[in-house]
């Protein structure tokens, strides 16, 4: 079940996201262990919440709900961090999407409270303050995020805490400074590809193509 997994997280990475979603639904029936089921609600948690935001429109809210209830499944069946975390930083996301916005900053509070020195989770904290149009707020966090997780060299959460960054500054106007955390985005997810050996592929795709837009 492990092989499995493993496969539907490359999947994931690879922005192969309906292929992981059917991958693990084909062999739920023979997961036993609940930090196997935890796993897989995480995996498919992610695959819904991109698959609502980029798929059809008549299909958002649908994805979106799938989204919540596997990240909701994992956080309730997994007492490993990693999963915790990772569940931790999606769910909040659909959440505000549904409508749901309170319980969406009551979830980050609970993810800030449990995980402080995480920068993934401050990333999905900064998400949230410029969806409520807190842009100063979110471009410090953003801030923060960047410095915290290069110093880890985690450069995939480096780039999200960059494009995040860069969204941020392309509300207020700033074109040329989200110019320049965009292109830093791409080269930090080609670092990631690099030193992991993972595809960051749907998070290039995404920053070029917000480079290319402003």
């Amino acid at each position: 079940m492990t092989k499995v997994l493993e496969d539907a997280q490359k999947l994931y990475n690879e922005g192969k996201w309906p292929e992981a979603v059917q991958l693990i639904g084909n062999n739920m029936a023979d997961m036993d262990k609940e930090e196997e089921v935890a796993e897989a609600a995480r995996i498919r948690g992610w695959c819904f919440y991109y698959m609502g935001i980029k798929g059809p429109e008549e299909e958002k809210q649908e994805m979106l709900k799938f989204s919540r209830g596997m990240f909701e499944l994992a956080l309730d069946k997994s007492a490993d961090e990693k999963k915790r975390l990772s569940a931790f930083n999606g769910l909040p996301l659909p959440l505000w999407i549904l409508g749901e916005r309170e319980k969406a900053w009551e979830v980050s509070d609970r993810a800030v409270k449990e995980f402080p020195g995480e920068p993934s989770i401050w990333n999905t904290r900064s998400i949230l303050c410029r969806w409520v149009k807190d842009f100063e707020q979110a471009i410090e966090i953003c801030e923060k995020v960047y410095v915290t997780a290069l110093a880890r060299k985690d450069y995939r959460t480096a780039g999200h805490g960059k494009q995040n960054r860069g969204d941020a500054l392309k509300e207020l106007g700033r074109i040329e400074e989200a110019k320049n955390d965009y292109a830093v985005a791409i080269d930090l997810y080609k670092d990631f590809e690099k030193e992991s050996g993972q595809s960051a592929t749907p998070h290039i795709e995404g920053a070029t193509k917000k480079l290319k837009s402003v």
